[in-house]
């Protein structure tokens, strides 16, 4: 019970960190310095980050190369579940690590539907073929693609016995992370600050997870 109860308290407090960094972004030092006059939270530190890059096409194509992946990675780990599914006949005979994926998953994807929403702040630019403003806090490039393969790496390491496997998996989860936050970081389409926000929700995400598998 205690083991249990000090396993969440890192999530927890990820958890209150992320709510209150959000909160602070939608009303600490916030102008209208975006496009078409739109407001921005820490406007100062956003401003001069977006002044120092402009649209990137290269490293947006690169950053949504780095989600394809990470799709691909959720595809792979739906797949072994299948197969625990047909093989165990029961749910029950489901490992609780594919599980806990299939419940991150889903709570990604309402994430990602809400943030959508959600107008804390708009993209710096208009984006090349597109006619309005998206919203842009957080970075769902960044949220997608830490959740699901920082999660990843938690997952391999039970899923698989083979150290070489798990060494070369989590490698590879590791630099399309680095990628992939680097790439959106750089190609002009975010705010600093919606990176970051990006960040923190994916390591509250994949602590709660962790926690809850009993990693």
């Amino acid at each position: 019970m205690n083991s249990a109860k000090r396993d969440f308290k890192r999530p927890l407090v990820m958890l209150v960190v992320t709510i209150l960094f959000s909160v602070l972004t939608f009303v600490v030092d916030r102008k209208p310095i975006g496009y078409d006059g739109t407001s921005v939270g820490f406007s100062s530190i956003n401003g001069l980050f977006a002044g120092s890059f402009g649209y990137n096409p290269v490293m947006d194509t690169l950053s949504d190369i780095a989600m394809y992946l990470s799709f691909l990675v959720v595809a792979a780990f739906a797949f072994i579940g299948v197969m625990q599914l047909i093989r165990g006949k029961s749910l029950s005979k489901v490992d609780k690590t594919i599980i806990g994926l299939g419940i991150l998953y889903v709570v990604v994807a309402v994430l990602y539907v809400a943030f959508d929403k959600i107008p804390i702040n708009y993209r710096p630019i208009l984006q090349p073929g597109e006619t309005e403003l998206e919203t842009s806090f957080p970075s769902t490039h960044t949220l997608v693609i830490c959740t699901v393969l920082g999660s990843g790496i938690v997952a391999v390491k039970r899923l698989f016995k083979n150290e070489m496997t798990v060494r070369v998996l989590k490698i590879a989860f590791i630099a399309i992370m680095a990628i992939g936050v680097c790439a959106r970081l750089f190609a002009g389409v975010h705010w600093l600050t919606d990176i970051v926000a990006g960040l923190l929700f994916s390591v509250t995400l994949v602590s709660l997870y962790t926690a809850w598998i009993g990693d």
